[in-house]
C-alpha cells in the first residue's frame, strides 16, 4: 500500500473499485442499447459508492457535516468524480488510484489550511487594531 497521507482506505473501497473496473471491461462485451444504459447507470452508483466511502480524519465523505463537506471538499467533488471515472474506466491499479486520490485530498487540505491561515492572520491584525484603539483612548 502506497504511504499516503490524508485517504484512509478501507476494505469496501477496494472492492467497490474492483466491481466498477469490471463493469467497464464488461461494458466493452454488451452491444444491446439496453445492457449499455444498464451498465451506464451501474457505472454511476458505483462511482459515487466509491466516492461516498473516502474516508478522511476518520469520517466517511457519506456521513460527513454538509458544512464540513463544502468547506473542505465541495470545490473537489467533480475532480474527485472525475479521478475515479477515468482510473476505473483505464483499470488503474488500486494502489496508484488511492495514491492519485489521496494527492488530490492533499489539494484540498492545503486549500483550507491556505485560508484558515488568512483568518488567523487578519484576527491578530484587528486584534492588534483593538488594541492600539484602547491604548490611544486610554492616553486621552
Amino acid at each position: 500500500m502506497p504511504n499516503l497521507r490524508y485517504l484512509e482506505p478501507t476494505e469496501l473501497l477496494e472492492k467497490i473499485y474492483a466491481t466498477l473496473c469490471s463493469e467497464y471491461e464488461d461494458a466493452q462485451h454488451y452491444e444491446s442499447e439496453q445492457d449499455q444504459k444498464e451498465i451506464t447507470v451501474t457505472k454511476k452508483r458505483l462511482t459515487k459508492k466509491i466516492f461516498n466511502e473516502f474516508v478522511v480524519d476518520e469520517e466517511y465523505f457519506l456521513t460527513m457535516n454538509e458544512k464540513t463537506f463544502n468547506e473542505r471538499y465541495q470545490l473537489y467533488e467533480v475532480d474527485l468524480l472525475k479521478m475515479i471515472q477515468e482510473c476505473s474506466e483505464n483499470r488503474i491499479e488500486y494502489e496508484t488510484f488511492v495514491q492519485i486520490i489521496d494527492d488530490l485530498i492533499a489539494s484540498a487540505k492545503f486549500r483550507l489550511q491556505a485560508f484558515e491561515q488568512l483568518s488567523d492572520e487578519i484576527q491578530k491584525l484587528q486584534e492588534e487594531d483593538e488594541q492600539v484603539e484602547q491604548e490611544e483612548d486610554e492616553e486621552e
